[in-house]
Order: structure tokens, then C-alpha cells, then sequence
């Protein structure tokens, strides 16, 4: 098994268990998704081991996403970097960027 497939179960197991199940199941099932793209393009081995770069690359293979499921996306991004220790947010897909210049 992969060592990074063991280490998102350490992190996913009590987290599925608590609050609305079904939000949370599908949060990490976006959380595989993005991680099993991320494989594909890089091998890596282990989740602290992701960065910016990584999240970029999924944006950029991913534009034709719709608005909702991006941020969905994102949202399931964030919680992989608390899980791992990242203080900073993970990259926005640019049209989140583009819309919030717009509004301030």
C-alpha cells in the first residue's frame, strides 16, 4: 500500500466518524481525488511532502471545474493542510482570485 494512502487514513478515520458524515465522507473523497491526481503527475510518498506547487498544478489541470465544485475542492485542500501542519492556505483556483480583486 502506499505510504501516503496509510498516512490520509490516520488522518480521515476519527475525522469521518464526527460531525455531518456525509459532508465529511464526501470532503475526503475530493481529498483522494486530488491526491491520486497529484501521484499521477509526481510520485510522492508522503503528504507532508505536498506544497503550493502541487495545488497549482491540479487548478490548472482542472479550469473547466464549475464555481461550486472548485471551492469544494479547495475547501477539502484546506483541511488536508491543517491535517499536515501547513500554516498558510493553500492556492485558490484563480478565478476565486480574479472575483475577489473584483469586489475590493
Amino acid at each position: 500500500m502506499l505510504t501516503w494512502v496509510e498516512e490520509l487514513k490516520s488522518h480521515t478515520h476519527n475525522y469521518v466518524r464526527r460531525g455531518g458524515k456525509q459532508n465529511r465522507k464526501k470532503q475526503v473523497s475530493l481529498i483522494v481525488n486530488f491526491l491520486e491526481f497529484t501521484a499521477s503527475q509526481e510520485n510522492f510518498v508522503s503528504i507532508n511532502r505536498l506544497g503550493n506547487r502541487h495545488v497549482i498544478n491540479f487548478w490548472k489541470a482542472h479550469r473547466d471545474l464549475p464555481e461550486k465544485t472548485a471551492y469544494d475542492y479547495w475547501l477539502g485542500i484546506c483541511k488536508l493542510w491543517e491535517w499536515i501542519g501547513k500554516n498558510e492556505k493553500p492556492p485558490k483556483p484563480n478565478y476565486f482570485s480574479i472575483q475577489e480583486k473584483e469586489a475590493g
